[in-house]
């Protein structure tokens, strides 16, 4: 039986997409490349606007027309189950715009929420624990989309408004954000990145999200202390195998 490939819209940043695509292969259960699922990374940063730019309202064009477009093309190649490696791309101003476009041309290519399936993933895998805190983008923060995850009975916990402000740069401050430094870390970035997990923590968090695809390329750890730190990617990652083939997922 064909199952289709798995997509990927990438761009949102170029090293989001890459590592969504690193993990897809490392939990999957594969003894040989011929094992392995077939998976399709489009990446064309110009083309899609900033979605973080786009939700404070200093952009104008809404990312969500050209990844539906994308969606489109790859499904006409036979993807059948999508993913995009950006966090804020699911704020409901750009991901129901997404939706609503796919329904209109009666796309059938399964598009997976990153948040929902992050709650989901929590809330199976870390049953006593309830209070969650997130690390994202400025546009994360301010639609707090991560609400989401109350649905499956957890509270979410955010940074004050300060230290979210150093957060948003160290992902894209022009001379040590990660965005600006492709496959380097900064000594600055890395600093913040620390602690903003401490803070969370400190306000009672008992889980961190890193809910910015780019933060895991900061901080890979599973472990703060005894703090579990999830990685949505790889959730993201998980939730696709699961769609496509749930018999090729890794045990967590």
């Amino acid at each position: 039986m064909n199952k289709g490939i798995i997509g990927i819209v990438g761009g949102m940043g170029p090293d989001a997409g890459i590592a969504l695509a690193k993990n897809i292969i490392s939990q999957t259960i594969a003894k040989k490349d011929q094992e392995h699922l077939p998976l399709l990374l489009y990446s064309v940063p110009g083309a899609i606007s900033d979605r973080t730019e786009y939700i404070l309202g200093n952009e104008k064009v809404n990312p969500a027309y050209r990844i539906a477009q994308i969606l489109k093309e790859i499904e006409s190649i036979g993807v059948r189950f999508a993913a995009m490696a950006c966090n804020s791309a699911h704020a409901p101003q750009i991901f129901d715009v997404i939706l609503a476009e796919l329904n209109k041309n009666y796309s059938k290519i399964k598009l997976l929420h990153m948040i929902r399936e992050t709650g989901i993933f929590i809330k199976n895998q870390f049953p006593g624990r309830q209070k969650v805190g997130i690390l994202g983008t400025t546009g994360t923060y301010y639609t707090k989309q991560y609400d989401l995850i109350n649905e499956s009975g957890l509270k979410t916990v955010y940074l004050s408004k300060a230290e979210q402000e150093n957060l948003h740069f160290a992902i894209y401050h022009p001379v040590y954000g990660i965005k600006s430094n492709a496959g380097r870390i900064t000594e600055e970035t890395g600093t913040i990145v620390n602690n903003s997990i401490i803070s969370l923590i400190s306000k009672g968090a008992e889980i961190v999200v890193l809910g910015c695809t780019e933060l895991p390329l900061v901080f890979s750890d599973s472990l703060y202390n005894d703090v579990p730190v999830i990685d949505s990617s790889l959730v993201m990652a998980r939730a696709l195998i699961k769609a496509h083939s749930p018999e090729k997922l890794k045990p967590w």
